[in-house]
């Protein structure tokens, strides 16, 4: 398996995984706020870096925090909300890393293919799947639940 889409090991590794949970993050907050100008691009922009192999810790943490600034563009209030419901919270990848295999395995070809449709400018199409599969990363569905998402991220990157 590609290190990127491994458990963390060194500082950049864990960073990466921050990153990560950053983005499903932002992807969770526009389920009820809607999207900036530059949220498609900043959601893209942080899959490309976190892509990146050769990303290092400095660079990942940069990106972490232009997605964190876009988050609170999109959902504001959340950042101060006395009523906290959780739904644009960063995620914690050590949930993926100490999931079942199956479901690990799942979660990660869903992030192979939403690495790849983040690549240059996804369309449409490629936008709203990304979207969804960050949204879904963090649900502790079960196969039946994940695999059809998987297939469906799959056939658009044409895997």
């Amino acid at each position: 398996m590609e290190p990127i889409l491994s458990a963390p090991c060194t500082p950049a590794q864990r960073q990466r995984d921050v990153l990560l949970g950053a983005l499903v993050g932002l992807a969770r907050s526009t389920v009820n706020e809607p999207k900036t100008e530059d949220t498609d691009r900043v959601l893209a922009a942080g899959l490309r870096q976190a892509a990146n192999a050769d990303a290092t810790e400095e660079a990942l943490a940069r990106m972490t925090r232009i997605v964190e600034t876009e988050k609170h563009r999109v959902a504001p209030n959340c950042a101060t909300c006395t009523m906290r419901c959780g739904n644009t919270d960063d995620y914690d990848l050590a949930r993926l890393w100490a999931a079942p295999e199956t479901i690990r395995a799942l979660k990660l070809r869903m992030l192979r293919c939403v690495f790849l449709l983040a690549q240059g400018r996804p369309d449409a199409a490629a936008q709203e799947v990304i979207d969804q599969d960050l949204f879904v990363l963090a649900e502790d569905w079960d196969e039946d639940l994940l695999l059809p998402v998987v297939q469906r991220a799959e056939a658009l990157c044409g895997r």
